[in-house]
């Protein structure tokens, strides 16, 4: 514990990615950081585990990231993991509809967004009235057509109808773009906050490449985050839940645990869920926030399947774009292993799981015919129901600042107004600001 008046030192509440990433930027930054975990690992979403009745490793969920996602390349070179992301050079995605035909959207080497406009024009399953509407959407966009205050208040499927875009673009682009990006969909996705993502993705300069993990999250985000902290003397506990935030004259003092151990610190960062938060503040909710956190959760369900010989060849890519069907992509996880993704899974997330791997493999056959043949041996299914928020139009209003009536608490989590999805991006983001705002404070 520092001394007082040197207000070096901070507790960190919940080891998901935004807890984790303002940990690794306070400890960077000279801070003695104390990071406090309710579960038995660090990552949040973004963990791996052995299954022995499945065979293998599994990742909790599959991951692209963007080339834009400058946040989560300055964590990852700072814990020391960033070579193990693959990026690609130009756009180029595949995708497999229900007939079992292929499509490659493939960006030019134009300049943005005349590079998209090539890709667009090569990208059969559009129709040519299909890609002219997206072609000005995006165009539009960029010469802000549209000013922000029409679309704040209304949701992508609005916004659609008002740019003039075709059923066959928002069916066979827009809508697994949307639901890759957002965990949802058109009409549950805020206008101004899609805007901003096309802004991000096509329109500026080296927005609109992919990147792919080279492994598993653990080895890419928990472990080296977990080995860098501990060469900066932080203190890592798992398995310690917060009980309360103890507040007096208008500061937090210390966090209690469930198992009635006080930590004292300077700073506190609270990374965990907003539905938390009236647990953790039940005895001056009030006195810290300014209101009701009222946000909804989308789920994701990820099928991982184990085949009985190598599908490498057969399936091609390290990941498919489905077209037509309730599963959006495919991941290509070893030679032997896929893992099949739906999000926005409100409706399938209700069936057993038995019936959602059915399903599946169902249309995971139908899509990439060559599979029919080959066996599955083992199946295991995760339903991550509060996977990420709904960024509808409402919820521009209700994510928190990181900053807090209080002085020395901060808040982060991908929940909070990032001015992002909830993305990886966004939790990096978050605790990244509050990492900045103590060390300006301390200045």
């Amino acid at each position: 514990m520092a001394e007082n008046g040197t207000r070096n030192t901070v507790c960190v509440v919940g080891g998901g990615i935004a807890g984790l990433s303002a940990a690794v930027f306070l400890a960077e930054k000279g801070f003695e950081v104390t990071l406090v975990e309710a579960s038995p690992k660090l990552g949040g979403r973004t963990y791996s585990f052995f299954d022995k009745k499945f065979g293998g490793v599994i990742d909790n969920g599959q991951h692209i990231l963007a080339s834009w996602y400058n946040d989560t390349f300055k964590l990852l070179k700072t814990i020391g993991s960033l070579d193990k992301l693959s990026f690609q050079k130009q756009l180029n995605v595949e995708f497999a509809d229900i007939e079992g035909t292929r499509f490659s959207l493939k960006a030019s080497n134009l300049p943005p967004p005349l590079h998209l406009a090539g890709g667009i024009m090569g990208y059969n399953a559009l129709g040519f009235k299909d890609k002219l509407s997206l072609i000005r959407l995006v165009n539009g966009i960029k010469k802000s057509k549209w000013p922000d205050e029409e679309l704040s208040g209304i949701n992508t499927d609005k916004f659609f109808k008002l740019a003039g875009q075709t059923d066959g673009v928002i069916v066979k682009f827009w809508e697994p773009f949307i639901i890759a990006v957002f965990n949802a969909k058109p009409q549950q996705t805020s206008a101004l906050l899609f805007a901003q993502m096309i802004k991000r993705g096509f329109i500026d300069k080296g927005g609109s490449e992919l990147v792919l993990p080279n492994g598993f999250l653990n080895e890419i985000f928990s472990e080296p985050a977990r080995e860098y902290l501990n060469t900066k003397n932080s203190v890592v506990f798992v398995n310690k839940a917060a009980r309360e935030f103890y507040i007096k004259d208008k500061k937090v003092t210390s966090v209690i645990s469930e198992d009635n151990i006080e930590i004292e610190s300077d700073y506190f960062v609270c990374a965990v869920p907003f539905f938390d938060m009236p647990r953790l503040f039940a005895n001056n909710y009030d006195e810290v926030f300014e209101k009701r956190f009222e946000l909804e959760y989308s789920p994701i369900v990820n099928i991982h399947l184990k085949f009985n010989s190598d599908i490498s060849e057969i399936f091609g890519s390290r990941f498919i774009g489905l077209l037509g069907t309730l599963s959006q992509w495919v991941f290509k996880v070893k030679e032997d292993q896929l893992c099949v993704v739906i999000s926005a899974a409100e409706k399938t997330a209700e069936k057993t799981k038995e019936d959602i791997a059915e399903l599946a493999i169902k249309e995971l056959n139908e899509c990439i015919p060559l599979l029919r043949g080959k066996k599955v041996i083992s199946t295991r299914v995760l339903k991550e129901m509060r996977a990420t928020i709904v960024p509808d139009a409402d919820s521009l209003n209700n994510r928190p600042q990181n900053r807090t009536k209080i002085q020395n608490l901060l808040l982060a989590g991908d929940w909070t107004d990032s001015g992002l999805p909830s993305t990886i991006e966004g939790a990096v983001k978050s605790g990244k600001r509050c990492a900045e705002i103590i060390e300006k404070d301390k200045l």
